[in-house]
C-alpha cells in the first residue's frame, strides 16, 4: 500500500506542476481605476460591429493591458486585424488564441482561412508521427490533459484494487492487465499535458510581418544575390531556433521553414507568436 501511495502522490504531483505551468503563461488580470474592462470590451464589440476596425483593434488591446491574456481577446484582436487587411497580425493572434485554448474553433476556423489567404503556403517540416504527437498535443488545454490523467490514474487504483481485494480469478487477469494498460495511457496523458504546457509558454514561433522580408545567409543584409537565402511573405510561419546582435545590423534570428531550410531574418520583420 506504501508503494500505491508514493505513485499517487508522485502522480498528483506531476499534474499540479503542468496545469500550474499552464496557469503561469495568462498574465493575471488586473484591477487598474478607469472604465470597467466589461464597458471596453462593450464598446469594442461596437465598433466591430459598426465597421470602425480601426477602433474595435485600440479598445481590444486596452482589454487585454487591463485584463491579460485570454483566448477569446486574442480572436477578436485578430478578426479586428484581418478587417483592416492585416493578414500578419490576424494569424498571429489566432495563434495566440490557440495556445491558449486549442478547443477555439472559431479562431482555428479564421486561422486556416487566413492562411489560405496569404502568399507562402505553410508546409509541415516534421514527419507523419511528428504530426501525429503535435495532433494530440494541441487537442486539448494543458489542465484538461492533467484531469483526464487524474482520471485514468483513478481507474487505475480502481483496478489495482480489484486485483488485491477480489477472489475471483477472472477479475484478478482482467483487473491485472487492464490495469496495466490504463496506467500506460495515464503516463502518455501525464507527458502530454507537459507537452501542451510547453507549447503554451514557448515562444520559438513567429511570423513574418511585412508584405515581403528577404532572408539572408548570414545575419546581416545580402551584400550580393549569393548571400540571399529566399524570400517570405506576410503571415508565414517560421521557427526561432538561433539569434544573434550584429553590430550594425541590430538583432537577426536564425529561422526554419518548411522542410528544413535555414537562414537568417530581420527581427524586426517577424513578430513572436
Amino acid at each position: 500500500m506504501k508503494f500505491i501511495s508514493c505513485i499517487l502522490l508522485l502522480f498528483v504531483s506531476l499534474i499540479d506542476v503542468a496545469a500550474q505551468a499552464s496557469s503561469d503563461s495568462v498574465a493575471p488580470k488586473k484591477t487598474t481605476g478607469g472604465i470597467p474592462v466589461k464597458i471596453v470590451l462593450q464598446r469594442a464589440d461596437s465598433a466591430y460591429s459598426a465597421d470602425n476596425f480601426v477602433m474595435a483593434e485600440s479598445l481590444y488591446l486596452e482589454a487585454l493591458k487591463r485584463e491579460g491574456s485570454s483566448s477569446e481577446l486574442f480572436y477578436n484582436l485578430g478578426n479586428a486585424y484581418y478587417r483592416q487587411g492585416n493578414l500578419g497580425k490576424a494569424i498571429i493572434n489566432y495563434e495566440r488564441a490557440l495556445k491558449l485554448d486549442p478547443t477555439n474553433a472559431d479562431a482555428r476556423a479564421n486561422l486556416d482561412f487566413v492562411n489560405s489567404k496569404i502568399t507562402d503556403k505553410q508546409i509541415d517540416s516534421g514527419s507523419y508521427l511528428d504530426s501525429i504527437w503535435k495532433g494530440t498535443v494541441g487537442m486539448f488545454h494543458p489542465d484538461t490533459w492533467a484531469m483526464i490523467a487524474l482520471l485514468l490514474f483513478a481507474v487505475f487504483l480502481g483496478a489495482v484494487a480489484a486485483y488485491l481485494f477480489s477472489s475471483a480469478v477472472a477479475v484478478k487477469k482482467a483487473s491485472f492487465f487492464g490495469g496495466l494498460v490504463v496506467f500506460a495511457v495515464t503516463v502518455i496523458a501525464v507527458v502530454v499535458s507537459f507537452a501542451a504546457a510547453n507549447n503554451v509558454n514557448s515562444d520559438n514561433y513567429a511570423i513574418i510581418l511585412p508584405p515581403s522580408s528577404q532572408l539572408s545567409t548570414s545575419p546581416r543584409e545580402a551584400r550580393n544575390q549569393s548571400e540571399q537565402a529566399f524570400l517570405l511573405h506576410e503571415g508565414t510561419k517560421v521557427e526561432i531556433i538561433d539569434s544573434i546582435s550584429n553590430p550594425g545590423e541590430g538583432m537577426w534570428y536564425e529561422v526554419l521553414v518548411g522542410h528544413g531550410e535555414r537562414a537568417w531574418v530581420k527581427a524586426s520583420d517577424v513578430e513572436r507568436i
